[in-house]
């Protein structure tokens, strides 16, 4: 046996002398076959792409100038013309199509996808047009070759960029994933399979959680996406009568964080939605949309991506141990989310869950309810979380009362309370404090928390305790660019901590003269590490920046960005946004914002758009530690 492996490991190392020459010519001849199937899908294409270039932007200057230079793509011999948002992000006075052969028409924007970042555009010609030709059922399979093509702004051959697809139901199951490194030259263009068919069209989006500066900002990151070409021929026939598609919305709050969880249900149901008025109800766990079943959480979104305004779907939920079915119509616009409260605090779990502080003056207070109380029911439905309880009040309609059953001693009670919006002055704390003891001064503490492969230092300011003496919350603060003196920023927090009973975390810039996008997951993941060894979680959690603004900026980027990490962010009135996109507020994930204004006090201009998209503004009237860590005391509040 020693012989025959012996023999074995010299004959195999021969073999493999001997077939050194011979792979060299495989991986050559491969090569060659490879660059020739590349060259043959893109001139499949290379005749359809256009350029588009736009002609008179106007500026807040008054004056006017051209747009960088985009692509589209023929798909119909009349002249209908895909192209990515771009073309419409900023109106022109001319948008000018230049074909292969030099041919400079003029198109006009027929309608947009604005849920997937696509326009159709219609250009006159003499003569047909040549255009790509689409199928409807292309098989994809994760790995596969994928071919981005595009035209550069000279003309001339296509630009070309081959990667794999790495993805597919990416944003909502409405985009392929490819890490063909992309710019806005190939926007608009087609992105390929090796046969050179048009799996889908390259479009600027981003994912929900980028921090982009702008969504062109993705490009050339090894992360690009495109519209699926069957999502785009199902709607070419509605856009080609100049209908807009829309988002569809239906109106709810998910019932579990972990978009993996294996129970999906409804936590609550937004007010005058389709949800309301399709009859769905909070603690319904959902079983199939339109044939296509729910097993986690996130399929959810991923199956309603699917839909745009005014499709009608198909639901079958399950209530009370009963199957229903039920049918939405989604809209393209509800009324704007206003979170409300009824001033209390709860601890426990499901079965536990008690009132353990009231805010003075409140609905709560008004309507009968007391310290100890174990809420049981509201709306005569079980309550199955503190979380998705505060999503129920929050959504809660303000011209109804909410209905509670709850045991007091031995007893249980029917009460009504009303609710009220978050927004507005800083809430007073409740009168009695049984809810969050003061922890003495000695058991508070500065630590150092170390996160791996990152240069970011972070210190923090925290008691050690066992959680008998549960802590109220903890605000993150980024401090200036530059400023490297931790132990010095905590110490005008202290006294405050101790007073309120709120953890302080300042973390530094990597770099001194500036905080990075890239940086955001870092204050993420520190937030994440914090709340889960002081236990605390994504409700007790507030973000602020030190004084300059750049600190200030980068915690805006940070809330937006990171919507699983933050409550609540803090900032001054003379904050200048960085150009992040901001969306309606996430009904899941609920943001809300405190500026140091009065109720006589003018919002600055760029916080009125915040109530028009669902954020809460709370007026803190001053900005020093005490008012803001009794703030963070607030976010817990239901």
């Amino acid at each position: 046996m020693r012989w025959y492996w012996l023999a074995s490991v010299l004959w195999g190392g021969s073999l493999l002398l001997l077939q050194g020459g011979f792979c060299a010519e495989v991986e050559e001849a491969f090569l060659d076959a490879e660059q020739t199937a590349i060259e043959a899908a893109v001139q499949r294409v290379a005749p359809a792409i256009v350029r588009i270039e736009l002609i008179g932007i106007a500026e807040t200057t008054a004056e006017v100038r051209a747009g960088a230079p985009t692509v589209g793509t023929i798909i119909d011999p009349d002249g209908w013309i895909v192209a990515s948002a771009q073309v419409a992000a900023q109106p022109a006075a001319t948008i000018l199509v230049v074909t292969q052969t030099a041919e400079r028409l003029t198109a006009a924007i027929v309608a947009q996808d604005r849920a997937r970042e696509w326009v159709l555009l219609k250009v006159d010609s003499p003569e047909p047009l040549p255009a790509v030709s689409l199928l409807a059922d292309i098989p994809t399979q994760i790995g596969q070759y994928t071919i981005a093509v595009g035209r550069v702004a000279d003309g001339g051959k296509p630009a070309v960029s081959v990667g794999i697809l790495s993805a597919v139901d990416r944003l909502h199951g409405r985009a392929l994933q490819t890490d063909a490194r992309v710019s806005p030259l190939f926007y608009g263009g087609p992105l390929l399979n090796i046969q050179g068919d048009v799996l889908g069209f390259l479009v600027p989006a981003m994912p929900d959680a980028a921090g982009a500066e702008e969504k062109s900002g993705w490009y050339d990151s090894g992360i690009a996406f495109a519209v699926p070409t069957d999502q785009v021929l199902r709607r070419v026939p509605r856009m080609q009568q100049g209908t807009d598609i829309h988002p569809g919305l239906l109106g709810i709050a998910a019932g579990e964080a972990d978009p993996y969880s294996p129970v999906a249900k409804i936590a609550g149901v937004r007010v005058r939605s389709p949800a309301e008025k399709a009859g769905l109800q909070p603690n319904d766990r959902w079983l199939e949309i339109e044939d296509q079943p729910i097993s986690f959480q996130y399929q959810l979104k991923q199956i309603l991506g699917q839909f745009d305004a005014g499709d009608e779907i198909r639901m079958r939920i399950e209530r009370d141990d009963q199957e229903l079915e039920l049918s939405a119509t989604l809209a393209q616009t509800i009324p704007p989310l206003d979170l409300q409260s009824i001033g209390i605090y709860v601890r426990g779990d499901a079965e536990t869950l008690r009132i353990v502080g009231i805010q003075p003056d409140s609905p709560a207070a008004v309507g009968g309810l007391e310290l100890g109380d174990q809420l049981i029911t509201l709306q005569e439905l079980p309550i199955v979380s503190r979380r998705a309880l505060r999503q129920q009040i929050a959504l809660a309609d303000p011209e109804e009362k909410l209905r509670w059953k709850v045991r007091r001693g031995d007893r249980e009670i029917d009460l009504e309370t009303a609710v009220v919006s978050i927004a507005g002055n800083l809430r007073a704390l409740p009168d009695d404090d049984q809810m969050f003891p003061t922890i003495p001064a000695g058991q508070w503490q500065t630590a150092q928390l170390a996160l791996p492969d990152v240069a970011n230092q972070i210190r923090y300011y925290a008691p050690e305790t066992d959680g008998d003496a549960p802590l109220a919350g903890l605000l993150v603060v980024l401090l200036d660019p530059g400023d490297t003196e931790l132990e010095k920023a905590l110490e005008s927090w202290r006294s405050a901590a101790e007073k309120f009973s709120v953890a302080v975390a300042v973390i530094a810039s990597a770099d001194e003269k500036r905080w990075t996008p890239a940086e955001a997951d870092v204050v993420s993941r520190a937030a994440a590490q914090l709340a889960n060894r002081l236990q605390l979680d994504r409700s007790d959690c507030g973000l602020t920046g030190q004084s300059a603004a750049a600190s200030f900026a980068m915690a805006l980027v940070v809330a937006i960005t990171e919507t699983e990490a933050f409550s609540g962010i803090a900032v001054v009135t003379e904050l200048r946004p960085p150009a992040v996109r901001l969306k309606e507020n996430d009904v899941d994930l609920p943001l809300q914002f405190a500026l140091p204004v009065t109720e006589d006090d003018d919002l600055p201009s760029w916080a009125g758009v915040l109530p028009r998209l669902g954020y809460p503004i709370i007026r803190t009237g001053q900005r020093d530690p005490q008012t803001l860590l009794r703030w963070v005391r607030t976010l817990s509040r239901l």
